[in-house]
């Protein structure tokens, strides 16, 4: 639907139309006007061109209003693949995190797409580091979009802008991986970096590679699996501890939480390392990381001090707020998800229960061994980890880590008045018994 203003010296003529099938819109006295495949400012010139030929003056002014829907299939790896509604303005990363997002076996460097028998390989990755809009076009009516399988990643690690691994995108370049990432840090020794490569008879073979000398005319063409590394410009001899559900290294020592493998594990620390830093160094967060209650333990000169680190703020949303520096000496903890709920207050057995995504506030409490005498169950409430609190019959589903609270009553009607009338007669029992004992009221 298009909003179409005509402007004149003193009229105004404004309507909403709608392109009709065959791609042309009806406005009297311009008639009929054919619209389809052209952009808004071609529309706006057509139109305009239209007018003046019957106006002497005409200003003409057009937008969209509702954009036209259609559907697309969206498959491969991706969380909820399916068809899809989607409006003519989105976009592909838009509509590919409507299906939930790409999952961590999906490549994001070979999307392919493919409409009217013609197929299009687009690097996502490219768009979501370096803004190219090219890589993320408008969706299309009929297009089929699937997320192949992700190849085997190269690894860049030390003192690069961009640690991490990374698919290779379709130049397999190494002057390409390098210009995508950022490059190497302003800390970091290129010309004496090293790349470890497999070689054909499985054997792991490193070599010296002088990232400086990397260019168009002496470019390197990279393989799955490769891993490069880029030392810093002085020796490292800070260190910071990770502890927790970190996957990991070969070097890490395993131990066990809650039934749960984790890792304690030193590291060298290199100059500008911040969280995130730490994060892949130690192998990533574990699937079952609590990523909210991360924490640094640092003491310093100072006092000791416990600062909190939302790690899913960090991670998912890309929050770098949260990409705190580390320091020399710290400790890293990403405790492990408790898939617990609390019931706590006035129930007869308080305390964790095994978390069950199709049970309700009340089955909890049941689970509990139900209400104690003195419990006021239209009082409790449902405390989410965000400290959100709700009222027990207005709480949304529950998820690991709530607190169902049952407070008591203030007064219970029969056995808290039998209480009060019991002491109410001990009292006068014992005022009568001194009044007869001394043969009358008490004076002075």
């Amino acid at each position: 639907m298009l909003d179409v203003q005509i402007v004149g010296r003193l009229d105004v003529n404004r309507a909403q139309i709608v392109v009709d099938p065959e791609g042309a819109i009806a406005m009297p006295p311009l008639g009929t006007i054919k619209v389809a495949g052209l952009s808004l400012l071609e529309a706006n010139r057509a139109i305009a061109a239209r007018a003046r030929a019957i106006f002497r003056y005409a200003d003409v002014s057009i937008a969209v209003i509702s954009p036209r829907s259609f559907e697309v299939i969206v498959s491969g790896e991706v969380e909820r693949p399916g068809t899809l509604q989607v409006l003519a303005t989105q976009r592909l990363h838009e509509v590919i995190l409507t299906t939930g997002g790409i999952t961590s076996r999906g490549s994001a460097r070979h999307v392919m797409v493919s409409r009217e028998g013609r197929t299009t390989e687009i690097d996502l990755l490219v768009f979501e580091l370096k803004g190219d809009i090219t890589q993320n076009p408008f969706v299309q009516e009929g297009m089929r979009i699937n997320v192949p399988p992700r190849m085997a990643p190269v690894t860049l690690a030390g003192a690069v802008r961009r640690p991490g691994e990374y698919e290779l995108g379709p130049g397999g370049s190494l002057r390409d991986l390098l210009q995508l990432t950022g490059g190497v840090s302003v800390y970091g020794a290129g010309s004496e970096a090293r790349i470890t490569r497999v070689g054909p008879d499985g054997r792991k073979e490193t070599t010296a590679l002088d990232l400086t000398a990397v260019t168009a005319a002496a470019d390197m063409p990279l393989r799955a699996g490769d891993a490069i590394y880029v030392p810093p410009l002085t020796s490292i001899q800070d260190v910071v501890e990770v502890r927790g559900a970190f996957n990991g290294t070969t070097e890490s020592a395993k131990t066990s939480t809650q039934g749960k493998p984790t890792i304690v594990q030193r590291l060298e620390l290199a100059r500008g390392d911040r969280m995130r830093d730490v994060v892949v160094k130690a192998g990533g967060a574990a699937s079952f990381a609590d990523l909210r209650l991360a924490f640094v333990d640092r003491s310093d000169a100072g006092p000791a001090q416990r600062i909190p680190v939302d790690l899913h703020r960090l991670i998912v949303e890309k929050d770098e707020a949260q990409n705190i520096a580390i320091q020399n000496g710290d400790i890293v903890v990403l405790p492990v998800f408790e898939d617990k709920i609390y019931v706590v207050g006035e129930v007869k057995t308080p305390g964790a229960q095994d978390y069950r995504p199709d049970l309700t506030p009340r089955e909890y409490l049941a689970a509990a061994g139900g209400p104690s005498a003195r419990a006021k169950v239209k009082a409790a409430t449902v405390t989410f980890r965000n400290g959100r609190t709700y009222a027990m019959a207005e709480a949304p589903p529950l998820e690991p880590g709530v607190v169902v609270t049952v407070p008591e009553v203030a007064v219970k009607w029969w056995q808290d008045y039998v209480t009060i009338a019991t002491l109410v007669a001990s009292l006068v029992t014992a005022y009568t018994g001194i009044f007869v004992l001394f043969n009358g009221p008490l004076t002075k």
